[in-house]
């Protein structure tokens, strides 16, 4: 489970990129910032050996937890709208290296992702909008081991690990006051996970479900 000092520190670099945010907006005329937090859930990985491979299957584990996020949007077209989603997250990562010698590790997997989106929005009906997402960034891994067995990092346990990733996804927001509004979105983060993280490598999916608050149009 994440330590109370991790999300503490997350808490920090959300608040200060939200003040970041709200300090930019009027100079961009952005449309609308939100913040917001709900659950990851990841896609966990396994495969067979190769034929002729002395070991066991490889897999990857990941635990359910919580995320944070920030977003901030500038409005180009009535329903049109780009923005820069942030977020953190810090699952639990058991692997299974699939070698010989039985290799594992378990650990605490940090993600900090940044991407930037564009927004398709419905017209507002009875206070309610619809709106999909989609768009490209990067994550950056941090892993800290907990516990390990024989090798499961050859090359030294992974600190840095910087991967593209793409973003799609949809919410609905409801007003509730002017230019006030609570959303529920869904997004799915889809990365080519490091091998590192996962030995044979391959595309690798963390699927947020995110509640929040939004400011602005």
């Amino acid at each position: 489970m994440p330590k109370r000092g991790d999300w503490e520190s997350a808490m920090r670099r959300a608040h200060y990129l939200f003040l970041f945010l709200m300090w930019i907006t009027p100079l961009a005329h952005a449309q609308y910032i939100a913040v917001g937090g709900g659950g990851l859930f990841s896609q966990d990985l396994s495969s067979a050996p190769p034929a002729g491979v002395v070991g066991g299957p490889a897999r990857s584990e990941f635990s359910n937890g919580g995320i944070l996020a920030v977003d901030a949007g500038i409005g180009f077209f009535p329903f049109l709208a780009a923005g820069l989603h942030y977020s953190y997250a810090r699952p639990e990562l058991f692997l299974q290296r699939g070698d010989a010698f039985g290799s594992s590790a378990r650990g605490d997997l940090g993600a900090h992702t940044l991407t930037f989106e564009g927004r398709v929005r419905t017209p507002q009906i009875a206070g309610f909008r619809l709106y999909g997402l989609g768009g490209v960034g990067f994550s950056r891994f941090t892993l800290d081991v907990k516990q390990a067995v024989e090798i499961p990092f050859p090359g030294g346990a992974p600190d840095n690990v910087l991967s593209a990733i793409a973003s799609v996804g949809g919410g609905i927001e409801k007003s509730v006051a002017p230019l006030v509004h609570l959303k529920l979105e869904a997004r799915d983060y889809i990365t080519p996970i490091s091998e590192k993280f996962y030995r044979p490598g391959g595309t690798w999916h963390r699927t947020a479900i995110i509640g929040g608050i939004v400011l602005g149009r």
